[in-house]
């Protein structure tokens, strides 16, 4: 499969998100208002308990979330892998809305998902990351991060890049310049979870139109094993 038929069979699953919540309280499900996934809002009284949403896929209950945490998908925080923080305030969303196809990303959400991959890879310290980048100036802006995955870990990073043009070099990343139109409209990053196969994860979205993705992150490790499988038998 291509990066763009990974995205289409995770969109073949469904799901319902079930919003309870104020009539007149503002809820960001539209991002992952899809074909296959419906949104469905279930009135609660203004002064009545906080608002929350129940994700529910195709063996049932998959998990809840309070609105707050939803919420942190319109701005969400920005953090480095490295941060003293122990707990990211997107990770509860992360997971509860693993294998869910959003809709719309802005770059800033994209950036705070593909965190929680990089995060992962830095507390695991070993093993494989696999990152698409669109442009030489997108790595750019990210190489300080990058930079330190590879100085402070033993992670073996390779990073592919759209264009014809040696992008920014960072000292250890491994570098595959490609000039295919699927690594030019894709953002992923792909961790392999080393030893701990349950610390496989992934990120894949294609740019939709100027500045917003279509895409989904996963945390199926054999899923992982066939994105990794198609990228590294197709670019190395």
């Amino acid at each position: 499969m291509t990066l763009r038929q990974f995205i289409s069979a995770v969109a073949a699953e469904r799901k319902q998100l079930i919003v309870y919540a104020a009539a007149d309280a503002s809820v960001p499900v539209e991002q992952f208002e899809t074909r296959n996934v419906t949104v469905e809002r279930r009135p609660l009284p203004a002064d009545g308990p906080p608002g929350f949403v129940v994700i529910r896929d195709e063996s049932g209950f998959a998990g809840s979330l309070g609105l707050e945490e939803l919420r942190h998908l319109v701005t969400p925080p920005i953090r480095r892998p490295w941060s003293a923080e122990s707990e990211s305030s997107f990770r509860p969303l992360f997971e509860i809305l693993d294998n869910a196809v959003f809709a719309s990303f802005d770059k800033r959400q994209m950036v705070a998902a593909s965190r929680e991959i990089e995060e992962r890879a830095w507390r695991v310290g070993h093993g494989t990351l696999r990152c698409g980048f669109q442009s030489a100036d997108a790595l750019r802006k990210q190489r300080t991060v990058y930079s330190r995955l590879v100085d402070e870990t033993d992670l073996e990073v390779h990073v592919y890049v759209a264009g014809d043009r040696g992008p920014t070099t960072v000292d250890g990343v491994r570098f595959h310049l490609e000039s295919t139109a699927e690594i030019g409209r894709t953002w992923f990053v792909v961790f392999d979870g080393s030893t701990y196969t349950k610390a496989a994860c992934g990120l894949i979205a294609e740019e939709v139109e100027d500045g917003l993705f279509r895409g989904f992150w996963t945390y199926d490790g054999e899923f992982v094993d066939e994105i990794l499988s198609y990228l590294t038998s197709t670019y190395g």
